[in-house]
């Protein structure tokens, strides 16, 4: 994942002033603030949803890469096969 973080102007002069002068303190201060500023908008961000076409596309590659297993035999498809000695 990236994250992009947006400075205002007045936060990227202070970056560049603080990586200037190797002040790691003021250019931690910067970026926290605008850490802070992104997190609710990560948050408010819905998980991505495959679209239909995304779905069936996988579909497709998962059932090309199995298309030369063998099939499985009837004993392991049987109930007694799955649960076995499972009432």
């Amino acid at each position: 994942m990236t994250i992009t973080l947006e400075l205002s102007t007045e936060q990227e002069k202070r970056l560049e002033e603080g990586a200037a002068r190797h002040n790691a303190e003021v250019v931690r201060q910067v970026l926290l603030q605008a850490v802070d500023a992104t997190v609710p908008k990560i948050l408010a961000r819905s998980p991505k949803q495959p679209t239909a076409h995304d779905f069936h596309r996988a579909l497709d590659a998962l059932a090309t890469d199995f298309a030369d297993s063998p099939p499985l035999s009837d004993d392991a498809v049987s109930r007694e096969g799955i649960y076995g000695d499972h009432p």
